[in-house]
This record gives structure tokens, sequence and C-alpha cells, in this order.
């Protein structure tokens, strides 16, 4: 890795950035651990090592290692040419999975407008355009795009696999629910790790190649977004729901 990007070796405990209770060192692994590992693919040490914190009160892990990176630090080391290699999905794969269940989703609204917030390449919102949907896409790191999404314009937001990514979890929530008019919903997916993991943080979703730098449990998704006011809703450990109400669009 060389920039200048700067890698910070942080105190013993600092505060969670999601409840601010003390959140204190779990573990280390080397910058290229990747997602890929859990099928075998394993890249070569960079000889960089990410430390990760955990919150004694709502068990967010996290590392503060990316704070201070700029866009272009996260498109140089992260988000670059080579990053189809430890996220294959990202895609194809994973927009045309999504999109299906999305357009079912939302078969009982009528003139819906929705953005997929952190949407990459832009293919889901492609195809749900393709199936009749009024979509657009918005990404952060884009660095050729509008500088933020439109506020209060949209009936649903989905954020797929978006809030491991973000060093600032309050502020990427605050953004994306932004985005919603009043009685919107935002529909995310994030692995929750409910199980404190070991020190070893041998979990294959704890992965700062892909730049997996906030991991969850569901006790800090219900932290972060009771603190802006909405609830959630909790499909699986996987695929979540923010809501202020249900609207009557929601399928029964």
């Amino acid at each position: 890795m060389s920039s200048n990007a700067t890698v910070v070796t942080l105190k013993h405990a600092i505060p969670c950035k999601v409840c601010s209770a003390e959140a204190t060192l779990c573990g280390v692994v080397d910058f290229n651990k990747s997602c890929e590992e859990r099928r075998g693919k394993l890249l070569a040490l960079s000889g960089v090592p990410i430390y990760y914190h955990r919150c004694g009160s709502c068990g967010l892990v996290f590392t503060s290692s990316f704070d201070h990176w700029s866009r272009s630090d996260f498109s140089a080391h992260i988000y670059n040419d080579a990053y189809v290699e430890i996220d294959p999905d990202y895609v194809d794969v994973r927009p045309s999975g999504t999109a299906p269940a999305i357009v079912d989703f939302v078969r009982n609204a009528s003139g819906l407008k929705l953005l997929d917030y952190g949407g990459g390449n832009g293919k889901l919102a492609m195809l749900l355009r393709e199936a009749g949907i009024d979509a657009r896409s918005w990404d952060p790191m884009d660095a050729h795009g509008e500088s933020a999404p439109p506020r209060a314009a949209f009936d649903l937001v989905t954020a797929f696999e978006v809030f491991e990514h973000t060093p600032e979890p309050l502020a990427t929530a605050e953004q994306a629910l932004g985005a919603l008019k009043e009685g919107g919903v935002l529909v995310f997916s994030t692995l929750t790790i409910d199980e404190p993991p070991s020190r070893t943080l041998d979990h294959w979703y704890i992965a700062p190649r892909n730049g997996h730098i906030t991991i969850h449990t569901a006790r800090s998704l219900d932290a972060l977004f009771g603190s802006l006011g909405y609830q959630l809703r909790h499909f699986n450990a996987g695929l979540h729901m923010a809501f202020r109400e249900l609207p009557a669009w929601l399928p029964g």
C-alpha cells in the first residue's frame, strides 16, 4: 500500500461509533484479508495491520484505520480494478439476484420512486427500470456523480452491502434516510454478527480488503437507527428495514 493514506494505530479503548460506549481492542488482521478467503482465495500478506475495536454495549466491531482516508485513497487501495477479484458477485450476480425480490416487494406500490444508495455500477437500478420501476442509483464513491443524493425525493431507498463499508455509520445512515420522502422506508443488507468474534477475527465478513470496516450486530443497528427516530425490522441476519411508519403499499 503506497500513497498518502495513513493507517492509524489507536488506543486500547475508544468511544463506539454508534452508541459512544467504551469499545476495546478485539483483534488485528492483515489489510489483505478478504471475503474470498471463505472460498479458498488467499491474497499475499500486505504487512499492514488493521486493528478492530468492539463495543461492550451494542457489540459494534469497527476499525478506525481508515477514518482519515479520502475518496481517492479508497479508490486506489480498495475499490480499484482488482476489487472484482475479492467481490466477484457485485458486478452481476448480486444485482441480478436482488432485482426480482425488490420487484415483488413493491408490487402493490403505484408511482413509486426508488434510490439504490451505494449502487456501485448501477446494475440493480438498471434492472429495476427494465421492470418498470422509477429507479436511479447513487454511490458515494462515484467521483463523477452528484455530491449527494436528492433529499426527501424517494419512497424507497435500498442499500445493499453498504453499511459495513462506511467509517462513519451515523453520517451514512443520515444521508441514506435523508433521501426518503415522508413515510418512506429504507431496505438494506449488511450481515450482523451478534456473537463476539474471537481475538483472531477469523470471521469471513471482517475483511478490510473488501472495505468491511464497520461490522454490526442487531443491537448496534437498532441503536443507530433508533437515534435517528427510526424503527428496524430484521428480516434475517443480513436483511433489514428502517421505517417511521409502514406504508400502505408494503406487502403484508
